[in-house]
């Protein structure tokens, strides 16, 4: 767990960035302007909440779920779009203890993980052909880039929690679209494993319930 003077700082530069957006005229409405105040609102409630706390407060996943207004996500954990426009999109992302990301790729989006509360997420990564590439963790120290492939969906990858939960943002270059996503099915779990036997523990810990 964590506690919130860590969490407050990054919400801190994430209203600024709202309300500068906002600011400026914002974005066209097609690009979803309009939902901008009531997401720098959302921001600034839960910062209200947080500074109310306990200097060593220990914050946890549930407070923060339900702080934040996060929904579930298809691939799991939890998560909440604040800004979209039509180069990129940011979101909050939680995944608590024992939840995982399952195996998903992107098209044409490049996506950028960044630790803002929690203990830090593994992603591991394999190429859109089926061969491991690596297992990266977001830390303080290091954000973890998922490269755009622009011959269509780029590599797999899925995530799970060091500790107790880890919360990031993902800025997807692209923008976003739910339609430029997929989730790894039967045969994809298939392939990875008959491609990569030595990483099948892992392979099947971040499996879609439906795979």
């Amino acid at each position: 767990m964590d506690t919130p003077a860590r969490l407050i700082r990054h919400l801190s530069a994430y209203l600024e960035e709202l309300e500068q957006l906002i600011a400026a005229g914002g974005l066209n409405a097609a690009a979803g302007a309009a939902s901008l105040p009531a997401e720098a609102l959302n921001i600034k409630n839960y910062l209200q909440t947080l500074n109310a706390l306990p200097e060593r407060h220990r914050l946890t996943a549930d407070h923060i779920r339900h702080g934040l207004g996060l929904e579930a996500h298809p691939e799991g954990g939890f998560y909440r779009e604040f800004v979209r426009n039509q180069a990129y999109t940011v979101i909050f992302y939680l995944l608590p203890e024992q939840a995982i990301s399952s195996w998903h790729s992107l098209q044409d989006t490049k996506e950028k993980f960044r630790l803002i509360s929690g203990g830090s997420l593994v992603i591991p990564k394999i190429s859109a052909d089926g061969i491991w590439k690596s297992a990266e963790a977001v830390t303080d120290d290091n954000d973890v880039v998922i490269e755009k492939n622009a011959a269509g969906f780029g590599d797999w990858f899925g995530a799970y929690p060091n500790g107790e939960y880890g919360l990031v943002t993902c800025e997807c270059r692209g923008p976003f679209e739910f339609a430029r996503f997929k989730i790894a099915g039967q045969e994809d779990l298939s392939a990875f494993r008959r491609l990569n036997p030595e990483h099948a523990q892992l392979i099947d810990r971040l499996a879609p319930k439906n795979g």
